[in-house]
């Protein structure tokens, strides 16, 4: 099935918008996971040259992680932006998330989990490709990992269903 970038990337808005239950106007760009047209002019320009956007791939959502590392969500493929390295992958390679990889705390003979659901921590988490391979990259553990986790694992979708319309 065809669609235009533009309808892919209100897709992906509406699975947000699902998952939080809320309107756009409820968004101000300063959440943890939020829609990249929200951020303020300076966080998209520095997103944007950090980034080698194709011919008409739009940017949707943006994950906060550090000062300088993100991970955008564009209408083709999600984007991990590491200072000033890039690393993707295409949504027609994605299969699924693999889910958070458990950190282990030092302790006298026990050792101890750190919950995944606290805000506040980072964990590396997985994207599973459909050749198998598992790439993990370090997210925020709470609210804002468990609403990339939700939201993007829709994501798979556009790789598998849609043929994205370059010529518009």
């Amino acid at each position: 099935m065809k669609k235009t970038p533009n309808k892919i990337k209100k897709q992906i808005e509406a699975w947000l918008l699902n998952y939080k239950k809320k309107q756009r106007d409820e968004f101000n760009g300063y959440e943890g996971f939020t829609f990249f047209d929200l951020l303020t002019i300076n966080e998209k320009e520095s997103i944007k040259s950090k980034v080698n956007l194709r011919y008409l791939e739009i940017p949707v959502l943006v994950l906060k992680i550090k000062m300088e590392t993100h991970i955008l969500n564009t209408t083709e493929r999600f984007v991990y932006i590491d200072g000033i390295k890039e690393e993707s992958i295409e949504y027609k390679d994605f299969e699924y998330h693999s889910g958070y990889k458990h950190i282990f705390g030092k302790g006298n003979s026990v050792a101890r989990k750190r919950s995944i659901k606290q805000n506040g921590g980072f964990q590396d988490f997985g994207l599973r490709k459909r050749s198998g391979d598992v790439i993990f990259w370090t997210v925020p553990t709470g609210d804002d990992g468990f609403a990339f986790w939700n939201v993007t694992k829709k994501c798979e979708l556009i790789g598998r269903k849609y043929d994205i319309e370059k010529n518009i």
